[in-house]
């Protein structure tokens, strides 16, 4: 899915949800309730109700908010606040059901199922933001609603007064107890679907079963910010969020953040973070998708052709073609829709304007984007579909700040921003960013985003017309999980040869300027994480032989070099908290490791040797395998490994340096 060494990856110089000392902040500046009972019952700051005004009943609410603020200042005696507390949580377990009981599955996940109040609310914000977000794209752009609506949720539950009231009324909800719980089902259903399909894939023999829709969530917390023990609590357990103490100021901090999206993403997205030193408080969410088709495109039939730009010209690409004799599709005024499934009850929908028609007409407002992309089942025709796609990869970076307030949501980014239920310190939002990739090609579709908050402090219609997707012009598109109406994904392409849009560019540029910074005198410190676990660390694996060279001055080009050696890896002798644990997933029998490094090698290869050939180096010869711009090494229990990586002396010029490094890992 990912073209090698094609990904981009964004540095972001973020500002951050700054601690301020201004008066005014969170109203009177007096701590504010981060606790149970206002989410309960969703009173704001003022004890009343979220969006309740004055006239019948005022006196009643005005009594009540007397009693609640009461209880208040009682509670805040206990209230406990801690400075750069890191707290884990505990991701669902595995539910304990036979792949074949069908029956107590769906019982299962019927518990699990959101509102239809609440699916409204997702569906309407996504229009809502994905309209304002992609509205006046020029090159590609694509977008996650459902990612800035979970970190927006975070922020919900741990906002007051008008601050939670625009807030909530973005997110289509009343309260912050029913934002927390729907948002924990939604998570959970996810979690407990995804587990459904591969069990029962195992069971059936099928082997590499890849779709999975996957949530994670995050807190980040300076030693500068006493949080509210409730509000971590309540991320934890509802939002399933870990909260990690850190330092803003320490460059590992921005490392340690850019591995954790990784790790969620699948290495698909490996952002390169520069923060700002005063940053508090940063709230991460990622979201993973991949979805094979439920009937693959033959590679066969992939044959490039012409796809016509906004301007007129052309560029060549390939394309996957097909006919479907029992599609589905409809035509609506100006533009042909229709959708291609997925294996994991998901599919992605394709508006192709008319001849003549634009994308942008679609994107003007949310209820042109809302009628051109909702349809009943019953809307939809069934017939012959001629398909012929355009594969295409792509990244996007958004900077959300003046979006969000253009969409109502402006209080939290100013002084008087309310954010008690978090801390009893005065915060406001800084920087909303996100950044996306999405990937087409014959076996399926694969999107990942991740957005952080920065705190400074079809039955059919038998028809026997054809409709041609053939999608050699700017289109949009979306991708759905049609078990709950939610849109994950909405993106225009405008040119599938582009690996990006201009906010892309832009991020890529910076990310070659932070990379040029990176003058590495010695190999490089190589990281490796599992990106299944919950827990995110980091395994450090150091260097061990190499040979380094290295541009001691830029302008002359003097060079210097440094050799290192070491023992054979099969004398390598750890400590046991030195091996690397590999966690038994449902016995499998390899873990896919995601490799964190400064400037990451052009290859690496693998050497394996079982763990009882140790000592036995003149007769032990091991298995190989050669990594070509991957991130992600598959490791086995019980094995030594010797990894070595390669930094090409052609790419001096780009980074300063070359030379090759080999690295020791044990595994348990």
């Amino acid at each position: 899915m990912r073209r090698k060494g094609k990904r981009v990856t964004a540095c972001f110089l973020t500002a951050a949800m700054v601690l301020t000392a201004a008066s005014g902040c969170q109203g009177s500046g007096k701590p504010l309730e981060p606790d149970l009972k206002a989410l309960e019952t969703g009173a704001g700051e003022d004890g009343k109700m979220l969006g309740q005004e004055t006239g019948e009943g005022a006196d009643e609410s005005e009594a009540k908010a007397g009693t609640a603020k009461t209880e208040d200042e009682d509670w805040m005696k206990n209230q406990k606040y801690e400075t750069g507390r890191s707290l884990e949580a505990e991701e669902p377990k595995d539910a304990d059901i036979l792949p074949e009981d069908y029956e107590g599955w769906n019982r299962f996940l019927e518990e699990k199922e959101i509102s239809r109040e609440f699916a409204k609310g997702l569906d309407q914000f996504a229009y809502k933001s994905g309209s304002a977000v992609l509205k006046g794209t020029e090159g590609n752009g694509n977008y996650s609603p459902l990612s800035l609506y979970y970190t927006l949720a975070l922020a919900g539950c741990g906002a007051r007064g008008e601050t939670a009231g625009q807030i909530l009324e973005n997110l289509g909800v009343e309260d912050r107890k029913e934002l927390a719980d729907q948002c924990s089902k939604l998570y959970q259903w996810y979690v407990y679907q995804s587990q459904k399909e591969r069990e029962m894939m195992e069971q059936y023999g099928i082997e590499g079963y890849r779709s999975a829709i996957r949530l994670g969530n995050s807190l980040w917390i300076s030693g500068q910010l006493a949080v509210g023990e409730e509000y971590q609590k309540l991320a934890a357990e509802k939002f399933f969020a870990s909260s990690y103490g850190v330092d803003f100021a320490d460059p590992e901090t921005a490392k340690r953040m850019g591995a954790w999206i990784a790790g969620k993403t699948n290495g698909v997205l490996e952002p390169q973070l520069t923060l700002d030193p005063g940053t508090v408080l940063a709230i991460l969410n990622t979201l993973y998708f991949y979805g094979g088709w439920t009937n693959p495109f033959s590679p066969e039939m992939t044959q490039e052709d012409s796809f016509t730009l906004k301007d007129g010209t052309s560029v060549t690409v390939p394309f996957l073609n097909r006919t479907e004799w029992e599609g589905a599709f409809r035509k609506g005024e100006g533009y042909t829709l229709s959708y291609l499934s997925t294996d994991n009850n998901c599919r992605m929908v394709f508006l192709l304007p008319d001849e003549g028609k634009n994308v942008e007409e679609f994107l003007e407002n949310p209820q042109k984007l809302q009628s051109a992309l909702e349809t009943e089942e019953e809307d939809w025709v069934n017939a012959k579909v001629i398909w012929k796609v355009p594969k295409f990869e792509f990244a996007s970076s958004y900077q959300l700040n003046d979006i969000l307030k253009a969409m109502g949501m402006e209080r939290m980014f100013g002084q008087t921003a309310e954010f008690g239920g978090i801390s009893s310190d005065p915060l406001l939002v800084s920087s909303v960013i996100q950044e996306s990739h999405i990937g087409v090609d014959e076996q399926g579709v694969e999107g990942a985003a991740y957005t952080m908050m920065a705190m400074a402090r079809g039955a059919m219609i038998e028809n026997e017309e054809t409709a041609e997707m053939i999608l050699d012009r700017p289109f949009l598109y979306g991708i759905r999980d049609d078990s709950h109406g939610v849109w994950l994904f909405l993106g225009v392409c405008q040119n599938p040869a582009e690996e990006g849009g201009e906010a892309a560019e832009m991020a890529e540029a910076l990310l070659k300027k932070a990379e040029s910074d990176v003058i590495l005198t010695s190999a490089p410190e190589i990281y490796l994480t599992d990106p299944l676990s919950s827990t995110m660390n980091n395994f450090l694996v150091m260097p061990g032989d190499y040979s380094w060279n290295w541009k001691q001055d830029q302008k002359d080009g003097e060079m210097v070099s440094l050799v290192a050696c070491g023992s054979h890896p099969l004398e390598y002798k750890p400590k046991q908290e030195d091996m690397l644990k590999i966690p038994n997933y449902n016995k499998q029998t390899e873990v896919g490791y995601v490799l964190h490094c400064a400037v990451m090698p052009r290859t690496v290869t693998v050497r394996e040797w079982d763990i009882s050939q140790q000592g036995k180096q003149e007769t032990a010869l091991p298995a190989e395998t050669v990594y070509q711009d991957e991130q992600t090494i598959l490791l086995k229990h019980d094995k030594i490994y010797e990894l070595v990586a390669e930094w090409p002396q052609e790419e001096l010029e780009k980074n300063g340096f070359f030379g090759s490094a080999s690295y020791v890992v044990m595994t348990d």
